[in-house]
This record gives C-alpha cells, sequence and structure tokens, in this order.
C-alpha cells in the first residue's frame, strides 16, 4: 500500500466550505464510488458539477490498493448529507452494488489498516464505523435507502476486531487479562485493540463514565481476550510502542519528504531494523528514524 498526499492538491483544500477539530469526529463512514474507474481527480469533476466546494472523502482507497489522502481531518467533507461535521469519509473505488461484486484483495487489506488507524487516531470505536446507508435519515437526505457502501458491514466489523499485527500489546506483566492504563489511553483504544467493547469493559471495571480511566489504573479483560502480555522498559522503543512524529521531522528513513499532516500524529511501531534506529509506522506502512519520534 502506498500513501499518495492530495491534501494540498484537493479541490478547495485551501479554502474549505467547512472544518472542524479532530475532537469532533466522532464516527467513520465507508463509501464505494459506484464506478469501474476512479481517483480523486476523476470524481472532482462530478463533484463540482453538485456544486460542491471541496470533495466527497477523506481518503480513496485505488484499484490497486494504494491510498490517496485527500483532505486533512479538520477539513468537513461531503461524505453523508447532515452528518458531515462529527464523520470522516473513505471511499472504495469499485460498484459493489451489482452481482455481488466486492472490494479486490488489495482494496480489502487497505481498508481495513485505514480503518484500524483512523479509529486508533480519533479514538473511534468499532460500532461506529459506518457503511453509508447506517447513517440516520434526516429530513433532507434518506440514507437508509442508499445501497452505498455496497458491504456488509456487519462482516467488516468482525474483521476490525481482530488485531491487527500492528496492534500494541498490554503492557503489565502479572495477568494476561488485566491492562495498565497508560499515557493516552481511551477505554475504545482499549477495547479496540483487545477484540472486546467499551461496554463490556464498563461492566467488568464498573465504570458508570467511559471517558473516565486515570493513568496507572489496572483494567479487568475478558477471559478470552487476544492480547499478548510483554514486559518492556518504559523508555524503550519495541515493536508494539505507541510513538509520536516529531514537528522537526522532514524525510522517511527511505529518503521521500514526510507530509505535513504527519508531524505529530501517534503511531504504532510495526516493526525495527538497523538495530531499533529504524521504525516501520503500522497505518502509514513508513519507515522513520528513532531520532524523528517520540515515545508516547
Amino acid at each position: 500500500m502506498k500513501l499518495i498526499d492530495l491534501t494540498t492538491q484537493s479541490m478547495g483544500w485551501n479554502n474549505p466550505f467547512q472544518t472542524r477539530t479532530t475532537n469532533q469526529i466522532r464516527r467513520i463512514g465507508i463509501h464505494h464510488s459506484a464506478t469501474n474507474v476512479g481517483s480523486q481527480r476523476i470524481f472532482e469533476n462530478h463533484w463540482r458539477s453538485l456544486g460542491w466546494r471541496n470533495g466527497g472523502y477523506h481518503e480513496i482507497i485505488l484499484l490497486n490498493g494504494d491510498v490517496e489522502i485527500c483532505y486533512v481531518p479538520t477539513v468537513v467533507t461531503n461524505g453523508v448529507g447532515d452528518h458531515n461535521t462529527d464523520s470522516y469519509h473513505i471511499g472504495i473505488v469499485g460498484n459493489f452494488r451489482v452481482n455481488g461484486a466486492q472490494p479486490n484483495e488489495a482494496q480489502m487489506r487497505s481498508l481495513l489498516e485505514r480503518i484500524r488507524f483512523n479509529m486508533n487516531r480519533f479514538a473511534i470505536p468499532v460500532e461506529r464505523v459506518l457503511g453509508h446507508n447506517e447513517f440516520e435519515n434526516t429530513p433532507r437526505f434518506n440514507h437508509r435507502s442508499n445501497i452505498c457502501p455496497g458491504q456488509n458491514m456487519n462482516n467488516l466489523r468482525d474483521q476490525l476486531r481482530i488485531p491487527s499485527v500492528g496492534t500494541p500489546p498490554v503492557e503489565n506483566g502479572s495477568n494476561a487479562n488485566t491492562h495498565t492504563v497508560r499515557s493516552g489511553d481511551t477505554l475504545s483504544a482499549i477495547a479496540q485493540r483487545n477484540g472486546t467493547t467499551v461496554a463490556e469493559l464498563q461492566r467488568l471495571n464498573n465504570i458508570p463514565n467511559a471517558n473516565v480511566i486515570r493513568i496507572g489504573q489496572v483494567l479487568q479483560l475478558p477471559t478470552n481476550t487476544n492480547s499478548n502480555v510483554t514486559m518492556r522498559p518504559v523508555n524503550t522503543i519495541a515493536v508494539g510502542s505507541r510513538v509520536r512524529v516529531n514537528q522537526s521531522a522532514q524525510r522517511w528513513a527511505t529518503g521521500q519528504a514526510i507530509p505535513n499532516w504527519v508531524r505529530g500524529q501517534v503511531y504504532t511501531v510495526q516493526q525495527t531494523r538497523n538495530n531499533n534506529n529504524e521504525l516501520l509506522l503500522a497505518g502509514i506502512l513508513s519507515w522513520i528514524s528513532r531520532n524523528d519520534v517520540s515515545l508516547v
């Protein structure tokens, strides 16, 4: 999967109709293009004909599995009428409403990786990953009658509940069914990477408010958790560590320029090499120098 940065090229990127803070993002919307080919450039002519000032998707998954990053998260795009201020939209090129067509293997790999990445950075639980036709109807729009995205969203959400290669391990040395809350943890993120739900964590730990957890608190996990327990020194970066890309970072370890939207974001280390001096960041699958990140 290659990420193609169009955040300073897509229509309306520098004069969006509406902006927001990332804290307002509460849902991820999944779409299909209903076309056999496509890209941001191809779709823009259609969107302009509708009178839109900017496009419909934050990300577009192309036929070969590459991903166009079209807008930074603070730009509100036109994915689902009357539901855009709190939604981050991912579109897949393809027409999945005829003859049982589905995304190809490369697209599915990219789709799962990008959804997991965005769930993590916006603290969105799997239950709020919705197909276009799962958004509520409004007086102006009948979304429930829309076949988009043409996929079984329950199956997709089941796949998202399976931890990926880049899922951070639980850092606790005493009990495989507990998790010690770390800086930056949210209950939804803990639930997602441990294959459970926020409601189950609340029930097991008698937590009335999902937003009230404290650093150092030990949470009980379900007995069927898929987590692996590891011990490592607090300041050591290893596979599973969460790191923030420094604002001063300029180039990937492979030499390409680091896009502006990557700086300041938190990623999980999926792999290391060169005596731990280079790190592969999950979600964007890019190698970065150890000196260009900070441990979260």
